[in-house]
């Protein structure tokens, strides 16, 4: 489900629902876990703020690195694990 904070605020409280999973931004998430306790407490999972950063430390195996991080730019960042930058060292 898409949205933004009332959407949250309507999914973290309603009581046929058992489990929240939100990846967005910081602001929204404080709203879902301020309101997912009030009337039905639930599990919740949150993904805030950044962005699948892949690190490559000054130590890598450069080779290596660059062809994994290759991969994590596949299918077009419609995957859940897809990078969206690449910082190195």
């Amino acid at each position: 489900m898409t949205g933004f904070g009332e959407t949250g605020s309507f999914v973290s409280t309603h009581k046929g629902i058992n489990k929240v999973s939100f990846t967005g931004s910081t602001e929204v998430g404080y709203i879902i876990m301020r309101t997912a306790h009030k009337h039905n407490l639930k599990p919740l999972t949150l993904e805030l703020g950044g962005k699948s950063a892949n690190i490559i430390c000054g130590d890598a195996d450069i080779d290596f690195a660059v062809q994994q991080a290759c991969i994590l730019f596949g299918n077009c960042g419609q995957s859940c694990v897809a990078g969206s930058r690449t910082y190195v060292h």
